[in-house]
C-alpha cells in the first residue's frame, strides 16, 4: 500500500480507511461507506452535492492528479467501467455526462481535491451544456476515452467531457473557476447548492447508493473476470 495514498489527499483519506475525509464528517458512519463499485484499480462512489440524484465519480484508487496521467492499462480499465456505469446510468436516470476537469498543478484550478476523478451525471431535463463549451474554448474531438493520455499532453489544465450522444472532447480550458461544469449544471436546474463543500447529510446520496449498488454488485461480476483475462494477455 506504500505510495499507493498521499497525505493531505481527502480522497487518499477516505479510501485507505482513515478517519477525518469530509464524508466520513458528514456521515459519521451510518453509512460506514459509499463505495458502489471497488475494482483492481478503481472505486466508483457517489459524489458529495448530488445536485441531482444518480451523480457519481470514479476515480483511481491510488493517487493521481488527473486522468491524463494514468497509465495505458489503467485507462483501458476505466474506459471498461465507465461504459458499465454509463449503462447503469442510463437504465436507472437516462441520458449521463461523463467529465474531467484535469488539473496538472494547483494554480490551474479545481475543486480543492487534486486526486483525479471522472464525474458521471444523469441529465434528465437538463440542457447539455456541450454547445457553450464549445463556443468557449478550443476543442478538439477524439473516438476512445483510452486517447486521453495522448490528447492531453502538455496541458496543465484541461476539460474532458463526454457529451450527451457519446461524443468525446478535450476543452483546452487554461485555469477555471473551482467546480466549472457543476455550477453549469445547478444553474440549469436551478439548484442552489452546487460547492460539494456545502454539501451536509444528503438523502440524494442515500438514495443513490439504495439504487444503484445491486446494478453494481452485479457488474462487479463481469468486471473481475475480465481484469484475470487481461492479466493472462
Amino acid at each position: 500500500m506504500k505510495g499507493m495514498f498521499t497525505t493531505g489527499c481527502d480522497f487518499c483519506c477516505e479510501l485507505s480507511g482513515e478517519k477525518g475525509s469530509a464524508f466520513s464528517r458528514i456521515y459519521g458512519g451510518d453509512p460506514e461507506n459509499r463505495v458502489l463499485l471497488r475494482s483492481e484499480q478503481f472505486v466508483v462512489m457517489p459524489s458529495l452535492g448530488q445536485i441531482v440524484e444518480g451523480y457519481l465519480l470514479l476515480l483511481p484508487s491510488r493517487h493521481f492528479k488527473a486522468l491524463g496521467d494514468l497509465p495505458t492499462s489503467s485507462v483501458n480499465e476505466l474506459s471498461r467501467i465507465s461504459r458499465q456505469t454509463g449503462e447503469i446510468l442510463a437504465e436507472e436516470y437516462g441520458p449521463y455526462v461523463l467529465f474531467e476537469h484535469g488539473t496538472r498543478s494547483e494554480s490551474a484550478g479545481g475543486c480543492g481535491i487534486y486526486h483525479a476523478h471522472l464525474h458521471a451525471a444523469p441529465l434528465g431535463t437538463i440542457s447539455d451544456p456541450v454547445r457553450a463549451l464549445k463556443a468557449t474554448f478550443p476543442y478538439e474531438e477524439f473516438a476512445e476515452l483510452r486517447e486521453i493520455k495522448d490528447r492531453t499532453t502538455g496541458l496543465s489544465s484541461y476539460l474532458f467531457y463526454r457529451d450527451l450522444d457519446g461524443g468525446l472532447y478535450i476543452f483546452d480550458t487554461g485555469p477555471l473557476p473551482s467546480q466549472y461544469i457543476r455550477k453549469l449544471l445547478a444553474d440549469a436546474i436551478g439548484e442552489q447548492v452546487w460547492d460539494w463543500r456545502a454539501a451536509g447529510r444528503e438523502e440524494r446520496l442515500l438514495a443513490t447508493i439504495h439504487r444503484l449498488l445491486g446494478h453494481f454488485d452485479r457488474a462487479k461480476k463481469v468486471v473481475e473476470p475480465r481484469q484475470s483475462i487481461d492479466a493472462r494477455q
